[in-house]
């Protein structure tokens, strides 16, 4: 028989948990305070991932715009002489006569080449000069800049357009013709359109396009790295995939000799799906 202190000790246990009891009831409020609060919580998590992704992404695009733009300008700086800046203006120039970057340097390495051929005395190359009026002497000390600026004066003075296309095509190659119409304005209407990059600020300086060249080769060792790291992966997983893709192998020369001697019934088997849908449909 219980003692009367244990039944009393019973039912002060059920009265304090039951549905309706007062700590019951507070302990449901407070969990229903920490729900909402876990909710607001995840909420803001979710808001702030949101609003990082929102500022990351187009950093990431400025950065990647920024190192390959600025690599690119470094590396034609060290390929034609021309300074960054003045390169950065040109593709302005290039740009709005409707040349490109690559079609420009292609033109500039040409007409490198050409003086050099005049330098050293072919007779090409001293004829092209010719067709300007130049000889290799007027060219020999200037910059590569003022060079390119002097042909484009002298070329812009001619009047027949069989002989400036002729010109343009012997000094810098295939890329003479879609270069005449950046030429046409001689050096004055080229350096116009220069300062106008610069008063758009479109000029793009060498220490930046330096510091674009620096980050474009981390990013590029960065890759390597990570590239190799997945090779090590592979190669460590080269025993075990090789071994499945023997036992897959095995499976399905063992899979197409059985379908070859049990065709009749493949086709009895699709006889009675085929069945069994028509019947489900109707």
């Amino acid at each position: 028989m219980p003692q009367p202190g244990a039944i009393r000790a019973g039912r002060a246990f059920v009265e304090l948990f039951a549905d309706d009891s007062k700590l019951v009831r507070g302990l449901k409020r407070a969990s229903a305070k920490l729900e909402a609060f876990g909710r607001s919580v995840r909420d803001l998590g979710l808001k702030l991932i949101g609003l990082g992704s929102a500022v990351v992404a187009p950093l990431a695009a400025s950065s990647k715009v920024f190192a390959s733009t600025g690599d690119a300008l470094a590396k034609m700086s060290a390929r034609t002489g021309f300074s960054v800046e003045t390169l950065s203006e040109l593709g302005f120039v290039a740009d709005l006569s409707g040349a490109r970057m690559e079609v420009l340097e292609n033109g500039i390495r040409k007409m490198q080449r050409t003086l050099l051929d005049a330098a050293t005395g072919m007779k090409s190359a001293r004829e092209a000069l010719a067709l300007l009026g130049l000889a290799i002497a007027d060219l020999d000390k200037r910059s590569p800049e003022q060079q390119f600026k002097l042909i484009a004066d002298r070329l812009a003075k001619i009047e027949d357009p069989t002989i400036k296309a002729a010109a343009a095509m012997e000094l810098f190659g295939r890329s003479g013709t879609q270069l005449l119409p950046m030429l046409s304005g001689g050096a004055a209407g080229i350096e116009q359109l220069q300062e106008q990059a610069r008063k758009l600020g479109l000029t793009i300086s060498t220490e930046d396009a330096k510091a674009a060249e620096r980050f474009s080769d981390t990013l590029s060792v960065m890759w390597k790295v990570l590239k190799q790291g997945v090779f090590v992966v592979g190669s460590a997983l080269v025993p075990v995939l090789s071994q499945a893709a023997q036992w897959v192998t095995k499976v399905a020369v063992f899979a197409g000799a059985w379908i070859k001697q049990n065709k009749e019934l493949l086709v009895r088997l699709f006889q009675v799906a085929v069945a069994v849908s028509a019947a489900g449909a109707a």
